[in-house]
């Protein structure tokens, strides 16, 4: 019996007796399951019991609506008189469980074995007692008050296994969850290599949420706020949705998840504080990592509180990355520390309850303390192995010592693993080959996945686990894992990484590979081949463990394709690494294979990070695809390596683009050997200029690329040769050409090292709107832009955002709106922001054109000194350290240079300028450039007063548009033809030009929208 006065819990009779002050006892009556939860919540003092506790516990083969656990329990309230608004016996916390929070006390019993069980009960309630952890509890109840006054706080609660992490961050979850309407949620991270899928605590806390009693309201908040993260949760996303958001995330880059997380947990904390717990982060993906440092330094006024934990030891044998966050968060005070030490010598008086019992409390205390080295788990262990030894007992009261602690002669080991291998060893072999082939399955596991491991069937191994949590031994009973549509598995879970460590270390080398082999094949029947993508990371560590490596391999892609999806490209390098690791046992010839695949996926996400590392990593790849004599791989290697040189080494570029020329003379597949060939034509004009013999073999090369059985490879090439067909004033040809190469690509999504999809999402961002410039469509080349620029600013790619905003200002230049171009230019260049983010977001070519565009706006409003000094600086660059596009831009700078020649009164000066622009022009098919070029000579021979020479300039600036869609150039050609043909005298001509000239810029001026900025300026501007 058990007393909570003036009751008393009569267990014999299943009944509740009312204690009168007079000692008179008076029976109450409850129905069976009433008093079953009544005696559930008693044997549980003090501790949240969950519904689904409950509905498990009590009605464990039954369907049962919650409901009817508020119908008992108020029944329970009416037979105790307890109000649950002032509760004294049961408080409820809203949404979540009860708790019974009356003190206990022991009655007399009626003979020994009543007594035994008391005993056991005593037991479990005095090991769930709370003790040593007072100051960290209110630490993290101060820091919450802070993060409820919209001060979001960063918490990392850091300590060795069994240190009472859990148990810490789980009473401040208890008292959260009782301070109001506060949204929680948990994600834990997955020990071993499974636990490298990306945001993977991140994606099961925001599951929690969704699956809550504000779920509707958070998805519908995920969906539009961070669609990156909403694709992700297919099971918490409805259908209707999903083709939407895979479209919205299309060429994403690694920021847009990182913001969009931040923006959305501060909407979300804006209506209720929000307080996320992710558990064991020293077993995070990095991406977790990046995560977290975002959140800790975004600034905002959210009403956000995250709770981490981890093992400093562990985290820094791996030297994983959180280390240096929690340090460099550290140094800025952006985070905060709660290390959890031992447990105190008074502690654990406190936790025995000793002082009063006996004479030896001290003493039993010091002995603990002796024995554990006051981790909490291992004093647990100890104190359970002195109760099965009958050396101490456990009491209402508290623990008693039966010997004095210089009798005790324990041979309890000083090690965990040994206290945990004494009590295996009381298990069947049944039992123990069950927890065995689990532990290979992980921390948690379930029948369908794990029977055939032991050896045995679903039934039984179920039942094996059923059991053991009723006597909770070793494991516990999690939420159920679902198999399908309309199917669920009941899933189990080790209550600590030592258990299942020390089952997993108990078995046989062949043994341990053999369960890892047949989880993964019941895990693969379990899921069809298209589903399993989400298990990739699982499948592989399980395959690598059965040394089954080619199978594993298959997985590791898999996961890296999974990674590069959700833009965690940090995640996809460790892969990467993992994978390099693995393909080591493979035979020659399939390890040359492997390893060389995989170096060459590292070498493109470097590349399309624009990542200093692409370079080395490039001629690694150079060196090992010519050892092995791949010569498709090394060619691409060495394009590759050649665009990596092309940010900062036009020389260097060109001599590799040469060489990857030449190596095509020995590929053997006609359509590789086109794409390297087209691919070397593109990229050397892009470096050097245009050139007749590159637009020779490019199109040569197209027949046999276009020849070939892989369109995969001729949509690749035909991005990089739209780019040619740019500067050769095929402008709807390029665009064409372009969005259908990149339509197929995306559309069929193939996951292939070779292809880069960032950079062919760059050629469609920057290739379409450049193209509607030419042909004139301002209005559409705008919105492209706009909505390009806006992508990569949402995807946290500043390069790419800051880029197009300098092409942008190209379209800005021509439509004579000078203070937009400058406005623009001030934005990319801003020196504070390249001081804020550690590094410049543009690259030397990039740079030099904002220089050359802010020349090019200054001489436009006719500030000519300011200009010259922009312009001869780009000059200065361009001679002294040549790199990509150099060529094109060079044009608009001998242009502008001219321009303010003129402006200025240096005719000599001007002359010279554009001649040279000319001579550059007609080196092109540039037709744009051709006519812009003669049209400035004519203007410079008019200042000169050579009418007849401006007329033979004009003719041919005519001449070089004819028949060519050049709108950019034709009504600057028809203003200044009208000016020249007037100064001959020939006045109708002029007139007829004046028309022409108005017509043109008539028809640009239209394709904006009224009212629009750049409308304006060219309606006012001459």
């Amino acid at each position: 019996m058990i007393d909570f006065p003036p009751f008393r819990l009569d267990r014999a009779n299943q009944c509740i007796w009312h204690l009168a002050p007079d000692g008179e006892q008076r029976r109450l009556t409850l129905t069976p399951r009433a008093y079953d939860m009544l005696q559930y919540l008693v044997e549980n003092a003090g501790r949240l019991v969950t519904h689904d506790e409950f509905l498990d516990a009590l009605w464990p083969d039954v369907h049962v609506q919650p409901e009817v656990l508020k119908a008992h329990m108020l029944s329970i309230r009416a037979a105790l008189g307890d109000d649950p608004a002032q509760p004294r016996f049961i408080e409820t916390l809203r949404g979540r469980g009860y708790r019974f929070i009356a003190p206990l006390q022991s009655a007399p019993q009626a003979s020994h074995q009543a007594n035994a069980g008391e005993t056991l009960n005593a037991a479990k309630l005095t090991h769930g007692k709370f003790v040593g952890r007072a100051a960290q509890l209110a630490r993290l109840k101060t820091l919450f008050a802070e993060a409820c006054e919209g001060e979001p706080r960063v918490v990392f609660v850091a300590g060795e296994p069994g240190i009472g992490k859990t148990t810490l961050v789980n009473q401040f979850l208890e008292f959260v969850e009782g301070h109001g309407d506060v949204l929680t949620s948990l994600g834990r991270c997955v020990e071993g290599y499974g636990g490298t899928e990306p945001y993977y605590p991140v994606l099961e806390a925001l599951a929690q949420l969704a699956r809550g009693d504000a779920g509707d309201a958070i998805t519908r908040s995920l969906i539009a706020i961070a669609p990156t993260w909403a694709v992700q949760l297919s099971g918490s996303v409805p259908q209707r949705h999903r083709a939407a958001l895979q479209r919205q995330v299309i060429g994403a880059a690694a920021g847009r998840m990182l913001r969009e997380i931040c923006e959305f947990l501060e909407a979300l904390s804006l209506q209720r504080p929000v307080v996320l717990v992710f558990e064991d982060l020293h077993w995070s993906d990095y991406s977790t990592v990046d995560m977290l440092s975002a959140l800790a330094r975004h600034r905002s006024h959210a009403r956000l509180m995250i709770v981490a934990t981890y093992r400093p030891e562990d985290a820094e044998v791996v030297q994983h990355p959180l280390c240096r966050l929690n340090r460099d968060l550290g140094l800025q005070k952006l985070c905060h520390d709660i290390v959890l030490e031992p447990l105190s010598e008074d502690a654990i008086a406190e936790y025995l309850k000793a002082e009063a019992l006996h004479a030896h409390a001290r003493g039993f205390a010091h002995l603990i303390r002796e024995r554990s080295g006051g981790n909490p788990l291992f004093m647990v262990a100890t104190l359970d192995h002195l109760v099965e030894q009958g050396i101490a007992q456990s009491t209402p009261e508290g623990w008693k010592l039966h010997l004095s602690p210089t009798e005790v002669r324990l041979e309890v080991p000083l090690t965990l693993s040994q206290v945990i291998e004494h009590r295996i060893q009381r298990l069947s072999h049944d039992q123990q080959r069950a927890l065995e082939a689990a532990s290979v399955a992980g921390l948690t596991f379930d029948a369908s996945s794990v029977a055939p491991a032991a050896a045995l069937s679903q039934e039984d191994f179920e039942e094996i686990c059923e059991a053991l949590c009723r006597q909770e031994s070793f494991i516990r009973r999690e939420p159920p894992t679902a198999l399908g549509p309309d199917a669920l598995a009941r899933t189990y879970g080790f209550r600590h990484t030592m258990y299942r460590q020390t089952f997993y270390e108990r078995q046989g080398m062949l043994r341990t590979a053999q369960s890892h082999l047949r989880i993964a094949q019941a895990l693969e029947a379990r899921h069809t081949p298209e589903a399993r993508g989400s298990l990739a990371a699982e499948l592989a560590q399980h395959y690598a463990a059965a040394k089954q490596w080619t199978h594993a391999l298959t997985y590791l892609r898999m996961a890296i394709q999974t990674a590069k999806k959700r833009l965690a490209y940090n995640d996809a390098l460790a892969i990467f690494d993992r994978a390099m690791m693995l393909a080591a046992n493979l035979p020659n010839e399939a390890r040359a294979a492997a390893e060389t695949e995989f170096l060459e996926g590292r070498a493109s996400i470097f590349a399309a990070a624009h990542d200093p590392r692409a370079r080395e990593t490039c001629e690694q790849l150079v060196q090992r695809a010519a050892q092995h004599g791949l010569i498709d791989i090394q060619s691409r290697a060495l394009l590759s390596l050649a665009y990596a040189y092309s940010w900062r080494d036009q020389l260097r570029c060109g001599q590799i683009i040469d060489e990857a020329l030449e190596l095509s003379e020995r590929q053997t597949n006609q359509q590789q050997q086109a794409r390297t060939r087209i691919s070397c034509s593109v990229w050397r004009m892009w470096v050097h200029g245009w050139s007749a013999d590159d637009m020779r073999r490019c199109d040569a090369a197209l027949d046999a690329l276009r020849a070939g059985d892989d369109p995969f490879t001729t949509a690749w090439s035909l991005c990089e040769y739209s780019m040619v067909c740019l500067v050769t004033s095929r402008y709807q040809e390029a665009q064409d050409t372009i969005l259908a190469s990149y339509r197929f690509l995306v559309e069929h999504d193939e996951n292939r090292p070779e292809f880069n999809m960032a950079r062919a999402t760059w050629m469609v961002q920057l290739g379409l709107p450049w193209t509607q410039l030419y042909l004139g469509e301002l209005g559409r080349a705008q919105q492209e832009f706009d909505r390009a620029i806006a992508t990569y600013a949402d995807n946290g790619n500043q390069y790419g955002a800051d880029t197009l905003t300098l092409y942008r200002c190209w379209l800005q230049f021509h439509a004579l709106d000078f203070d937009a171009v400058l406005e623009s230019c001030a934005q990319v260049l801003d020196e504070r922001r390249t001081q804020l983010s550690g590094r410049k977001s543009i690259l030397p070519a990039e740079e030099r054109l904002a220089i050359l565009l802010v020349g090019l706006a200054r001489a436009g409003r006719g500030d000519t000194h300011a200009a010259r000094l922009h312009l001869k600086n780009v000059m200065e660059r361009m001679d002294t350290q040549p790199v990509i596009f150099d060529w094109y831009w060079r044009l608009p700078l001998e242009w502008g240079l001219a321009n303010v020649a003129l402006m200025e009164g240096e005719l000599s000066e001007a002359a010279t300028h554009a001649a040279s622009l000319v001579q550059l022009a007609q080196n092109t098919e540039e037709r744009t450039w051709q006519g812009l070029a003669w049209e400035l000579q004519a203007r410079v021979a008019l200042a000169q007063g050579a009418t007849e020479e401006a007329v033979t300039c004009i003719e041919q600036a005519l001449d070089a548009t004819r028949h060519f869609q050049t709108p950019l150039a034709d009504w600057r050609i028809h203003r200044t033809a009208a000016r020249v043909y007037d100064r001959r005298g020939e006045t109708k001509t002029a007139a007829q030009h004046v028309g022409l000239s108005s017509a043109k810029k008539a028809a640009l001026t239209a394709s904006l929208p009224a009212g629009h900025r750049l409308r304006e300026s060219l309606e006012t501007g001459v």
